[in-house]
């Protein structure tokens, strides 16, 4: 062989790139983790702890600089951080009816969420082929939420129901993000939503914290929590945000398309979890609809903005 020629592994390795690669499947093993800490403890207090030490992390990574004060910054920072609030709730409560590889699935719609807001609100013009992606990605979308094992059927729909309800919460949350993102840059932006979420669950989930038998916790609850808060959120969030700036939007984006697959694979080694063939069929449906929709990309930072953490 040529010294000048590329071997197949040389030019995989090309193709695959390891930040955004890794980035992904740290987000996957958010929902597998979060089934673990909720085992044993409740949705509320997890969804309280979790947010606030998320915002913790997320002051820390930000650094010492403070951000630019005005009171133009309020009211998205209020309706931001409801709209994490909303969506933590329903994530949550969610996982704790469904499987995990189902909720990620159906969050991997908020794309197709927030365009046909979008267009239904008028604010943008959707084409004949993004109407069509929404068709496809909703079909997907009803076949995952109907698919579900025996015996537990009506439990699972309920609980995908309230996984697409999170996946509606969180394409409000990315539209009300936008204008934080561009002002106080990521990290900030993030740390301030998930601390006014912080302020707004405390007074309902400290009330039953008190009583919570905290030295029966297991290590494994502890460990879904904490890994949920800052690997699968601040750590991930940097890889792609470093991906995003070396390779641009574009090509990072292809890996999106990776996080339910992770998520899927991690809840079977982890939980033991599998897919009803009806919901694989729904979640190929759901990734065709969200592919044919590509052409604009809708995530945290507000419209055709970077994705980024999910949970």
């Amino acid at each position: 062989m040529p010294p000048g020629a590329a071997t197949p592994l040389r030019r995989l390795s090309g193709w695959v790139q390891g930040e955004p690669l890794l980035a992904v499947v740290l987000w996957g093993g958010i929902y597998p983790g979060a089934k673990l800490g909720l085992a044993e403890i409740p949705v509320l207090t997890f969804t309280y702890l979790r947010v606030v030490l998320a915002a913790l992390v997320l002051a820390a990574a930000a650094g010492g600089r403070r951000p630019p004060s005005a009171f133009s910054l309020l009211k998205p920072l209020l309706a931001a951080g409801l709209a994490q609030t909303a969506f933590q709730l329903l994530l949550i409560a969610g996982l704790q009816r469904t499987t995990a590889g189902s909720s990620a699935i159906l969050l991997a719609a908020a794309p197709l969420l927030t365009a046909a807001w979008l267009a239904l609100a008028r604010r943008e013009r959707a084409t004949g082929r993004q109407w069509i992606s929404l068709l496809v990605g909703l079909a997907g979308v009803g076949l995952v939420v109907r698919g579900g094992a025996a015996g537990f059927e009506w439990r699972h729909m309920a609980g995908n129901m309230l996984a697409l309800a999170a996946a509606g919460a969180w394409s409000w949350y990315s539209l009300e993000i936008g204008p934080l993102v561009v002002e106080l840059g990521t990290m900030r932006a993030t740390g301030g939503a998930m601390a006014v979420a912080g302020i707004l669950l405390s007074p309902i989930a400290l009330a039953g914290a008190w009583h919570l038998p905290w030295t029966g916790i297991s290590w494994k609850a502890w460990a879904g929590l904490v890994y949920g808060a800052t690997a699968g959120m601040v750590v991930a969030m940097s890889l792609w945000g470093r991906s995003v700036g070396r390779l641009g939007p574009r090509q990072t984006m292809a890996y999106a398309y990776l996080e339910p697959v992770s998520a899927v694979l991690i809840a079977a080694v982890l939980l033991g979890e599998s897919l009803h063939p009806i919901q694989a069929a729904g979640a190929l449906l759901t990734f065709a609809g969200v592919w044919l929709a590509g052409t604009r990309d809708y995530g945290m930072g507000g419209s055709a903005a970077p994705r980024e953490a999910p949970a």
